[in-house]
This record gives structure tokens, C-alpha cells and sequence, in this order.
């Protein structure tokens, strides 16, 4: 890209005369004198508010403004001035967003919708985007009529317009804007979305263009607020099949499809959001987009879903990266890590995420991601630098959610070895950032992570809490695969209080609730968790059965975090005088940072070296020693804990 090129906010006013190619066709002088009569009076004015004329573009005018108060004030003078002249039938339209400019030139988002707002104003009127009224409302001198939220074919775009009144202006009439309306979400229920993946309808080599502009827009979706957004792994999950059968499968009423083609530097794209309760189209529009425009994109899809879902997020998204190069690594990133079949798949995708950085180094998002693809490779250490690192840029830059979601990273390092109260006090201060922005999925997330602390270091009365909480809000925002993770976890409370009837009966349910959303991710482990708890009735037999779909499905999946499903399936089978692999064990031992407890006491079963004994049972008492008197009695009397200090009496 040419260094002249730059990208700043602006307020952006377009103008043209109605009808003008009609007086051309008939009297060419009569409408070259228009023209000019035209740009004598309104080049003074925009001068006159500190604006910049652009350009004429035939019988237009193209020019900006450093606030949408100056573009509007010089638009309504300008329309005043000409009221009495019944030739100069003009029309005007101004938004707020963002320009290109290029040697003199200025293109753009911005320039686009304030076209397109200026073709919907009346003749005698001015249109105006809500990023311009929002400006307007407490100036005395302005005021509108509302016009709904609109579809801008043609640009990609859902804006909520209005029109500008005034003694000397035309006011427009809401009726002449129905056509183009779009119906928002107004049922009770709350909103629910799939976002399936655009299709590539380029090169192969440009799939990551789709691919990662929708994995940002459920992104962005998810973390709005008050809305139940369909994960990617979940959607690719259903492979294949009618976009209606996925909505179906995943319990969501709003389905959002479309296509993107990069030809050199243009992309063409289309969106369709369908509405399967009501059996229509919400909104659909057919675009090209500049490829200096491709951060833009996303960030514009997700406002006009977010818009036409009736959500609004209580805190604004971070600043994103204006560095199209930068945006553009970012998107090969996710992609080739989305799609890794490889660790060097991985390695290529942090390299790519690292060019980004290097041209941005505000991407938080790109540097939250990058700490979680070393977590999830098992490098604890590295993940927790990144993110402590993003911690302070984050509260530097004031970017709350950014804020929340290294907190969140950071607590979960600290869970992985052992250090709970660290990571009870990250996690709270996550959990209150994520309940003040109102984002409901990562609260739901973060709850069922403290239920899983809490169950540990052996408070269940708050691990109950917990749990109910995070229960409730699932079960708000209708997220059936949330309910079924937090059966899971109240099956597994019951178990550490000793009631595994109850924990076999919720166990049960949860798988159920998991297998008729037809998700693997989490059956899995409930799977092993019902196996455990038939182990521990001694029903070796029915534990085994559970036991081995458990680990297989892990197997399957390429899941690293295996070694309790092998551990009690091994210990089922060494009840019944079967054979398993003791090096398979002492393999996965040797690559996990910590093991707590109730790990090592199994350890001790499977292999009866009495220093696994030992560990669990210090850790229990460093445990207990931390609570009050009460809850320690209580604590040591859970079958597990009392069974460890039981055995170690026998041994010590």
C-alpha cells in the first residue's frame, strides 16, 4: 500500500441534485449553471465549518468533517439557502465512519453509507445514520424524525436512520421507508444464532478469508450480552448438511449464511439472515467491499446482526486494528490453527499471529488467542506470560473486555498447578468485569470454572452456589449444551459428598441433554464421570462400559486431557484380574503439571506405591488447614478425602 494512504474517523457528507440528469437531457446550459450555482454556495459553507470538499461527482458533492455537528449544521444552512430556488432540488446524507485517504482521494465505509443515505433522503432533506444523531440529540438547533432500522443494499450495512426537521427542510415520512425496514427480534425469548461459515467462492488459497471473518463474528456475537451464539466447533460438528436441519440441531431460531469471492483487490460478498420460527429473511444484501476495507467488514456484519437480534453490547468491542495486512495475518492465523493437522501447523500460525502483532500491537484479541494456543499444547508457562502481559496493556488502554479475558487466562494458568487461591482470585475478578459488561456465555464459563475450584479445595457449599448460578443463566439464555455442563459438574458434587445414587442419576440426564444435541465435546467427559462413580459402587463391569466409550471418544478427538478416563478404566480393569498398560499411565503422569488429590489417591489404588498416598494426602491437609473449622470437619468426612487419611493411618 502507497504510504499516502491513511485511515481516520470522519463525518461524511454527501450531496446531489434530483433529477438532474433529466434537466442535462433537456437544457445542458440550465444545468451546468445549477451545478455551479450549487458548489458557489456550499464550498464557502463547508469551509465555514471547518469541512474539507472532496470532490464533485457529477451533479454530486463528496466532502468531511471532524464532527458530525459541524457536517450537519453545514448541510441544514446549506439546504436553508436554496429553499426558495425550485431548480436546485437537492438531497443530502451524512454519516460517521471511517475514510480512506489516498492522494486527495477519499473512499470508503464511510463514504459509502453516507451515499447511500443521501439517495434515501427525500428532495429538500437530510439523512442522517444514528452515529450522526446520537451527536444531534441534546443540540437544541436539531432535531428528527426516526425512520427504523434500515437495510443499505448494495453496501452490507444496517443503519438506523433519521431524518432532520426543520421549518425550511423536508421532513420524510417513516411509510415511504417500510420496503427496506428490517423486522428486529422483539419476541420475549432471547435470541439465538448459528453463524455458518461463508463459502469461499474464490481460490482455496483465500478460504481463510471466510473462514476467519465468521469465526470473529460469533466472536463478537457471543460476547454481546444477552444472546445464545452457536460455537464454530459445534456448527462444524453437524458437517454438511441443510442450514434449517443445523438451527434445528443446535436449538437456535436465527441461521446467517453467505459467500465471499476476492478477485484481486475487491472481495464481492453476501449475507442472508433467516428468521426459521417466522420462515423469512430477515435482511440480505449483495456488495463489493475495497480490500483497503477488509478490517471494516467483520465489525460491520456483527453490528447489523447484533442490530437486527435487538442486542445491544453494554460495553463497546476494543479498538480493532485498522492494518489491513495485519488484520489479513490474523485471519491466516486462526484459519491455519482452525485447521491444523500438525505441530507445525501450529508453529506456521503463530508465526502469522506474530506478523500481525509486530504491524499492531494493540491486537489484544490476536495476543489473548496466541496465549491460548501454547495452554492448549500443555505450555502453561508461556500462555500465563502472554497474558499477564496483556493484562496491563489492556488496563493501559482501558479495554474492559480485554481486561476480563486475561484475567480469565490467567486463572486458569494458575488452576493447572495447583494454585487455587490465585487462581480463585483472578477468576472472581474475571467473573465481575464479565457480569458488569453483561456478557452471560463468559459468565456461564467462568462460573463453571469456580464450581470446578471450589469442588476441589473441597468448599461444596460454594461449589453448589456455583454451579446453581451458572445453571441459572444457561438455562436463560436457553444453552442446552450449558445446562448439560453444569448437570455434568452437579453430578460430580453429589459424588464428592458420597450420594452416587444422585450422581449417577444427574450423570445420566446430562448425558442425555449432551447426546440429543448430537455434541461430543463434553459427553466425553460425563461419560467418565458416570464410569467413576460405577467404580465406586463397585459395579466394575457397567464402569467399564462407560469407561471405555469415554476414552475412546477422547482418543478419537486427539484429546490431551485423557488420563483420568485411562486411569479409572485401568483401575476397573485391575479389579477384574484384567491387563492394562502401566507405562501408557506413567507417560500421561509425566506430561501434566499437577495432580490433584483425588489423582493421586487413584494413582495409589492403581499402582500401590504409597508416595502417591502421601502427596494426596498433604495435599488434602494444606487444603483443610486453609478452611474454617467447620467446613475442614466437613471437608475430611467427604468419602475421598476421608479415605486418604484413612489409608495413610494404615501406612505412615
Amino acid at each position: 500500500m502507497p504510504s499516502t494512504v491513511k485511515r481516520q474517523s470522519a463525518a461524511v457528507m454527501f450531496t446531489d441534485i434530483a433529477g438532474y440528469t433529466s434537466i442535462m437531457a433537456s437544457d445542458e446550459e440550465k444545468a451546468l449553471c445549477l451545478l455551479q450555482d450549487k458548489r458557489n454556495i456550499l464550498k464557502p459553507l463547508i469551509k465555514q465549518h471547518d469541512g474539507i470538499y472532496v470532490k464533485g461527482t457529477g451533479d454530486g458533492t463528496l466532502s468531511y468533517f471532524d464532527s458530525a455537528y459541524k457536517a450537519s449544521k453545514c448541510a441544514k444552512l446549506f439546504q436553508e439557502s436554496i429553499y426558495d430556488n425550485k431548480n436546485m432540488n437537492v438531497r443530502v446524507g451524512i454519516h460517521v465512519g471511517d475514510i480512506v485517504l489516498d492522494d486527495g482521494d477519499v473512499y470508503g465505509d464511510g463514504v459509502n453509507v453516507a451515499s447511500r443515505l443521501e439517495s434515501m433522503s427525500p428532495v429538500g432533506g437530510i439523512c442522517v445514520s444514528n452515529t450522526v444523531y446520537d451527536e444531534l440529540r441534546n443540540k437544541k438547533d436539531f432535531d428528527g424524525v426516526e425512520l427504523g432500522l434500515q437495510s443499505l443494499k448494495g453496501v452490507g450495512r444496517l443503519i438506523e436512520i433519521y431524518g432532520l426537521k426543520g421549518n425550511l427542510l423536508t421532513e420524510p415520512k417513516p411509510s415511504d421507508y417500510q420496503n427496506n425496514k428490517v423486522a428486529v427480534h422483539s419476541d420475549d425469548e432471547v435470541p439465538s444464532i448459528a453463524i455458518i461459515p461463508f463459502r469461499n467462492k474464490g481460490k482455496k488459497e483465500d478460504a481463510f478469508y471466510a473462514y476467519g471473518i465468521c469465526a470473529d463474528l460469533i466472536s463478537d456475537c457471543t460476547s454481546a450480552g444477552l444472546i445464545r451464539v452457536a460455537s464454530l466447533e459445534e456448527i462444524e460438528e453437524l458437517g454438511d448438511i441443510p442450514f434449517k436441519k443445523k438451527a434445528e440441531k443446535l436449538f437456535v431460531r436465527y441461521v446467517t449464511t453467505g459467500s465471499l469471492w476476492k478477485m484481486d483487490n475487491m472481495f464481492q460478498l453476501s449475507i442472508e439472515l433467516y428468521d426459521t420460527k417466522e420462515s423469512k429473511v430477515v435482511w440480505s444484501d449483495r456488495w463489493q467491499e475495497n480490500w483497503d476495507n477488509l478490517p471494516t467488514i467483520k465489525s460491520n456484519l456483527s453490528d447489523g446482526l447484533l442490530k437486527a437480534l435487538s442486542t445491544k453490547p453494554k460495553v463497546e468491542k476494543n479498538v480493532e486494528t485498522r492494518n489491513t495486512q495485519a488484520y489479513e495475518f490474523y485471519l491466516r492465523a486462526k484459519h491455519k490453527y482452525g485447521k491444523r493437522e500438525s505441530t507445525d501447523d501450529t508453529e506456521i500460525a503463530r508465526g502469522l499471529i506474530n506478523k500481525a502483532i509486530e504491524l499492531d500491537d494493540n491486537l489484544l484479541d490476536a495476543k489473548d488467542w496466541l496465549a491460548w494456543t501454547f495452554i492448549e499444547s500443555g505450555d502453561y508457562n508461556k500462555g500465563g506470560k502472554i497474558f499477564t502481559t496483556n493484562l496491563k496493556q489492556a488496563e493501559k488502554l482501558g479495554y474492559i473486555g480485554a481486561v476480563g479475558s486475561s484475567l480469565s487466562g490467567i486463572g486458569f494458568v494458575y488452576f493447572t498447578k495447583g494454585r487455587f487461591k490465585k487462581a480463585l482470585d483472578y477468576t472472581n475478578r474475571s467473573l465481575k468485569i464479565f457480569k458488569d459488561i453483561n456478557d452471560k456465555e463468559k459468565q456461564s464459563v467462568t462460573l463453571f470454572f469456580l464450581t470446578r475450584i471450589h469442588c476441589l479445595i473441597g468448599t461444596l457449599d460454594k461449589a453448589f452456589d456455583y454451579n446453581r448460578r451458572n445453571l441459572e443463566i444457561s438455562k436463560e439464555i436457553k444453552d442446552e449444551r450449558g445446562v448439560g455442563s453444569a448437570m455434568i459438574m452437579l453430578s460430580q458434587l453429589y459424588w464428592r459428598k458420597g450420594d452416587l445414587n444422585k450422581a449417577i442419576e444427574i450423570g445420566i440426564n446430562s448425558l442425555e441433554i449432551l447426546k440429543n444435541m448430537g455434541w461430543a465435546g463434553g459427553g466425553q467427559y460425563s461419560l467418565g464421570l458416570i464410569g467413576l462413580y460405577y467404580l465406586d459402587k463397585g459395579d466394575y463391569d457397567t464402569a467399564i462400559e462407560y469407561l471405555e466409550e469415554s476414552v475412546s471418544i477422547l482418543k478419537a478427538d486427539g484429546n490431551k486431557d485423557i488420563l483420568f478416563a485411562i486411569k479409572y478404566l485401568f483401575l476397573a480393569y485391575k479389579k477384574l484380574g484384567k491387563q492394562y498398560d502401566e507405562d501408557e499411565i506413567h507417560t500421561l503422569i509425566k506430561e501434566k503439571d499437577y495432580q490433584d488429590w483425588e489423582d493421586n489417591y487413584r494413582s495409589f489404588q492403581l499402582f500401590e506405591d504409597t508416595s502417591y498416598l502421601k502427596t494426596a494426602y498433604n495435599q488434602i491437609q494444606e487444603l483443610a488447614d486453609k478452611l474454617e473449622p467447620d467446613v475442614k470437619a466437613k471437608f475430611l468426612s467427604y468419602p475421598i478425602p476421608s479415605a486418604i487419611v484413612e489409608e495413610w493411618e494404615k501406612v505412615k
